[in-house]
C-alpha cells in the first residue's frame, strides 16, 4: 500500500493467510521492506527487518517497534543505528473453518445427492471440464 504526502504513514490493516506468509511455520523468517514511493518508479529503499509470525503475534497489543535496517549503510558507518520503525499494532489469526472441519466437529445435516451423468461437462482428466478432479486441492 502507497500512503503519499507523509514521513510517518498509517496503513491499512490487511489480512493474508498463514500458508501465504510463512508457509503455516510460525517461526519461519519474514523479511519486510519499506520502500519510499515515488511516481516514476524509482522507488528508494528506506530499509527491511526481518521477524517472524510468533514474534509479530507477540508484538502485537504491547506495540513493538521494528528498527528498519540498511544493510549496506550498516556495514559502512559505525554509528549508524536505523532508517525509520515500524510499529506492529495488531496481529491476530483468524481460523478459517472448511467444509471438513465441521464434518469433523459432528455436524449433523440433511442433504441430497444427485449425480450427472452427461458427457457434455467434459473430460474430468481436463482442467475445463465441470467435473474436473483437482489431486492437489479438494472438489
Amino acid at each position: 500500500e502507497v500512503v503519499k504526502n507523509t514521513l510517518n504513514p498509517t496503513w491499512q490493516s490487511f489480512c493474508m493467510s498463514v500458508r501465504q506468509l510463512c508457509n503455516g511455520d510460525y517461526d519461519r523468517s519474514v523479511k519486510v521492506e519499506c520502500y519510499d514511493w515515488d511516481s516514476d518508479g524509482g522507488h528508494d529503499f528506506i530499509g527491511e527487518f526481518s521477524t517472524n509470525l510468533r514474534e509479530l503475534m507477540q508484538a502485537s497489543g504491547c506495540c513493538r517497534n521494528f528498527e528498519l535496517i540498511k544493510p549496506k549503510k550498516k556495514t559502512k558507518k559505525k554509528n549508524y543505528k536505523d532508517s525509520g520503525e515500524i510499529q506492529v499494532m495488531s496481529c491476530k489469526i483468524q481460523p478459517q473453518y472448511s467444509f471438513l472441519d465441521f464434518i469433523k466437529g459432528g455436524i449433523q445435516m440433511n442433504f441430497t445427492v444427485a449425480i450427472d451423468f452427461t458427457a457434455s461437462n467434459g473430460n474430468p482428466t481436463q482442467s475445463t471440464s465441470l467435473h474436473f478432479m483437482n489431486p492437489y486441492q479438494p472438489n
